[in-house]
């Protein structure tokens, strides 16, 4: 049992960590939302847009302002900036179904088709599983199964006979989902720890064999594009497609999920 109550400290320290540094400023960051909710209503693209970049400035993390942020900015054409808007609202909310058909369907505009790697049902159904919750709902459900376990132990002390057996196996059921669980938490963990990936901003932007232009220019990709990052080496990204291909792209012609 060494393994999950490890994963389940790691992540009830992690949620206190969140708790403890994130100090928005929420009135301003609702004031902003609202704003731009408002712009948004009227047709005021721009403004609404520019209000949603507010209420993120002011420390509002919420799916909500960046998919709403995504709609203005996909109503002005701004592709790029849409999609970094959408996957950085699914980074907050996987399970959304509006979050995920806007943002298939800003993808289904790009000049780079996206290539969707090949499963078979069984895949792609654990798949789902995995990704069709938050990193906060994943250590809520964590720091649940352990506290419903250590309350069976709890439980089972003061209890009777039968419900020394019903404790017991109300631990055991506690403890072999958090076992269960754990590896998925996880990837989730480091995931949102190392996974970065890169939008296209621009246009067209450049790839190049090295970080530089002196390089060899591998290929062109077009606004919207994602990438997931390698590295970072000054003002240039290593980046790379999920079917391998890739090279290097200057930062500033990228938004970071």
């Amino acid at each position: 049992m060494r393994r999950p109550l490890h994963i389940a400290f790691i992540a009830l320290g992690m949620l206190c960590a969140e708790i403890a540094w994130a100090k928005p400023d929420l009135p301003a960051a609702t004031a902003a939302f609202r704003a731009g909710n408002a712009a948004y209503e009227q047709g005021r693209y721009e403004e609404a847009a520019a209000a949603y970049a507010k209420a993120h400035a002011a420390g509002a993390a919420d799916a909500r302002v960046y998919y709403n942020q995504g709609n203005a900015l996909f109503r002005l054409n701004r592709l790029g900036g849409a999609i970094l808007a959408y996957e950085r609202a699914r980074k907050l909310a996987p399970a959304d179904p509006d979050i995920e058909f806007n943002l298939r369907f800003a993808r289904s505009r790009i000049v780079d088709k996206p290539v969707e790697p090949a499963s078979n049902a069984f895949t792609q159904a654990v798949w789902n599983l995995h990704a069709g919750y938050s990193l906060r709902a994943g250590i809520w459900t964590a720091f649940g199964l352990f506290a419903l376990g250590f309350a069976g132990l709890a439980w089972g002390l003061f209890a009777g006979a039968l419900g020394r057996v019903a404790a017991v196996a109300l631990s055991v059921m506690a403890f072999c989902g958090l076992l269960a669980f754990s590896p998925s938490l996880w990837l989730r963990v480091r995931d949102q720890e190392t996974a970065r990936r890169a939008v296209v901003l621009e246009p067209v932007a450049e790839l190049y064999s090295g970080p530089g232009e002196k390089y060899e220019l591998l290929f062109r990709a077009h606004e919207g594009t994602v990438f997931d990052i390698v590295e970072r080496r000054g003002e240039w990204l290593s980046v790379k497609l999920p079917d391998g291909k890739g090279g290097f792209i200057r930062a500033r012609k990228t938004g970071e999920v």
